[in-house]
């Protein structure tokens, strides 16, 4: 949890900072501008379960949930979205700069 005295911390019960849409999604969606350092709540169907954010995320970006190699495929909202073009730790910012999309694109 932030030790930041601006923003109010997460409580057991009440409150997380990331959301998972789909139980076969390899990131999480930011609710909130993260902090890297801190340990967050995150939510997946009615489960709750801590993550440590590694590198700033901005709210709205994805958050890996465990390592990603370079080459996987990535899954939000249970369909695949991209690859990883580099490897992703847990934690980490997952945004154009380390996922190549895949959507819309037909094999040639």
């Amino acid at each position: 949890m932030t030790t930041d005295p601006g923003r109010a911390p997460e409580t057991e019960g009440t409150h997380f900072a990331a959301l998972v849409l789909d139980a076969r999604d390899d990131v999480a969606v930011a609710l909130r501008d993260l902090v890297a350092g801190d340990i967050v709540t995150v939510l997946r169907g009615g489960a709750r379960f801590p993550a440590t954010i590694a590198e700033p995320i901005p709210l709205g970006h994805k958050l890996a949930l465990h390592a990603i190699g370079r080459g996987d495929a990535i899954r939000k909202y249970g369909e695949l979205i991209g690859r990883a073009t580099a490897d992703i730790g847990p934690g980490m910012h997952v945004h154009v700069h380390n996922l190549a999309s895949t959507r819309g694109r037909t094999a040639t």
